[in-house]
């Protein structure tokens, strides 16, 4: 509908372009949502978020020698349901609902408590300067030196795990001590890694949201992009109502990251974007359908240039990855863009070398 809000790390000058947008009302509505956030943000960064292993008694002690958490969590309630009751204006209710999709769900169900990412996210949104791949380097880099062996282009047959763990690479076997799955659940549940490791996982859930991804560089019409843009459709319900069914939505939100304005840089000529329509998972491996990839394109685009952003040259289909895409790469993750390779990144432990 035009409206535009710009959000940064500060809750005063948030408030204030709340209350030029949505009223005074609305911004009184927001500084009571940061505050409960706040709340619950204090009590869980360190029982949860910044603890390696999470303990459910960790975090009910907490809980029972705060019991104004209990209130401030809004246990029996969803995500959509509390930012209901907590903002007059739907826009803000669906702006806040957002950070459902940083876990692969939906606002409709996924708990009120993942309110408190609204003040993890105000401590800054950092990147990794060389890029992602920079991390994977210097994380192989300090388990070289603490004296682990990597071996790479190495795809895992199976797991073995009678008559002493096993893993069998390139079809030989390498007795270990302990093996360390870091890839996506299904696929020990499935059997994608032999019957010996099914039992290692509890029950599965329901599969998390996938997406239809665009990556290219152009020059965009728009010239105030941030690193981190959202373009909202009408409603939540145009959106996760669709998703629900495992259909693609016709009036999607879409989330664009500018990657070369990361700083507040304004980038001269051609700059990399990546464009994130959520969709729902698939447990089809087949190659997406040219009418399916025709329709996300044109939803896409269209839909951006209905708010005056296009951009020059205009992405071709080449540029799409869809949830097909996904599940063709990684069987395992049936498409969950949340979901991780079947055979992850997988450590083989044999005392005492490696640790």
């Amino acid at each position: 509908d035009g409206t535009q809000l710009d959000l940064t790390r500060n809750a005063q000058e948030n408030a204030a372009a709340i209350a030029d947008e949505f009223g005074a009302g609305s911004a009184d509505d927001f500084r009571a949502f940061d505050q409960n956030a706040q709340r619950l943000f204090d009590a869980f960064e360190s029982p949860m978020m910044r603890t390696a292993k999470p303990s459910r008694l960790a975090l009910t002690l907490k809980v029972l020698r705060q019991p104004a958490l209990i209130r401030a969590m809004r246990p029996h309630q969803t995500l959509l349901s509390a930012l209901r009751a907590q903002f007059r204006d739907p826009r803000l209710v669906q702006l806040f609902a957002r950070y459902a999709t940083y876990v692969g769900g939906r606002p409709d169900a996924s708990p009120s408590l993942l309110s408190l990412i609204w003040r993890a996210e105000a401590q800054g949104v950092w990147h990794v300067e060389g890029g992602m791949h920079a991390l994977a380097c210097a994380i192989a880099a300090r388990a070289e030196k603490l004296g682990a062996a990597f071996h790479y282009d190495a795809p895992v047959d199976h797991i073995e795990l009678g008559n002493g763990p096993a893993v069998f690479v390139a079809g030989k076997r390498r007795p270990v001590d302990a093996v360390l799955f870091n890839g996506d659940p299904r696929a020990l549940d499935t059997g994608l890694l032999g019957d010996g490791a099914t039992g290692a996982v509890g029950k599965q859930e329901p599969r998390s949201l996938s997406a239809n991804v665009h990556a290219f560089a152009a020059v965009p019409s728009m010239k105030n992009l941030a690193a981190h843009n959202v373009f909202f459709g009408k409603t939540p319900e145009g959106e996760f109502g669709p998703l629900a069914a495992g259909q693609m939505p016709d009036d999607p939100t879409l989330y664009i990251c500018a990657q070369d304005r990361f700083g507040g840089q304004t980038p001269a000529g051609p700059e990399r974007f990546e464009i994130i329509m959520n969709a729902a998972p698939t447990r089809e491996t087949a190659a997406p359908s040219q009418k399916d990839i025709a329709r996300c394109q044109t939803t896409t685009f269209n839909r951006l240039a209905e708010f005056g952003l296009t951009f020059g040259p205009q992405p071709t289909p080449e540029t799409l990855t869809t949830p097909q895409h996904f599940a063709t790469m990684f069987p395992a993750s049936n498409g969950s863009l949340y979901g991780r390779s079947p055979h992850g990144m997988m450590a083989a432990f044999q005392r005492p070398t490696v640790r």
